[in-house]
């Protein structure tokens, strides 16, 4: 009877050290603000980031006031990375990008609503660990449309909508400069700007003077 027992105990045991292994750790991820995080499982996650001003081959989260800022009317480049860390296969993804008050949209993927400033797109069939890259190009208004001379925390909010309801969210931030600092144009010079210099003017001509005498001087 303990035989019997003890086999039962056994193949129950056995049973449960199957079922209760510890899953493997989700591929990583990186946050909103550049961290390296744990992806999270049967999840979607999206991750947004800006073209550099002056590295055109550089994306970066965000572009702060230490950063070069953007400039009125130019444009701006935005890429969206929308991954699948899950298990299983996605058929569909939505993703909308509301564009902040300062940007309105140039170019790239999707339908735009110039009412809303809201990009709108689907991605299909994104597969198990995989990551989906879209690019949009967006365009910085007039230096009118800005009270201060530099204006910062100028954010894109991208929302991302999977299966069964799952989402995710991220953001892009820059900053606009709307005047060069510094001196931009040079002074018009008066009388005194140039009144230093009559002297040696002077003297320069009468050095002129000395050595065309003293060349006709000679026989």
């Amino acid at each position: 009877m303990k035989l019997k027992y003890s086999i039962i105990f056994s193949i129950f045991y056995f049973l449960f050290t199957i079922y209760s292994v510890t899953p493997a750790h989700a591929a990583s991820c990186t946050n909103q603000y550049g961290s390296t995080v744990e992806c999270p499982q049967n999840h979607i996650v999206v991750n947004k980031k800006v073209r550099h001003p002056i590295n055109m081959n550089v994306f970066i989260e965000n572009l702060t006031s230490n950063d070069t800022a953007y400039s009125p009317n130019d444009i701006v480049e935005y890429d969206i990375a929308v991954s699948n860390t899950s298990n299983v296969n996605y058929s569909e993804i939505t993703v909308s990008d509301s564009l902040p008050t300062y940007l309105v949209f140039d170019g790239g993927i999707g339908s735009y609503n110039s009412t809303t400033n809201i990009l709108t797109y689907t991605i299909t069939n994104v597969n198990a660990g995989t990551t989906v890259h879209n690019r949009f190009t967006a365009k910085v208004k007039a230096a009118s449309a800005f009270a201060n001379d530099l204006t910062c925390n100028v954010d894109n909010y991208v929302k991302v909508t999977g299966p069964d309801g799952q989402t995710d969210d991220d953001t892009a931030s820059l900053c606009v400069q709307t005047k060069v600092l510094g001196v931009t144009t040079l002074p018009v010079a008066g009388f005194e700007d140039y009144a230093f210099m009559m002297p040696f003017a002077i003297l320069a001509m009468i050095g002129s003077g000395l050595f065309i005498a003293i060349k006709k001087a000679r026989p």
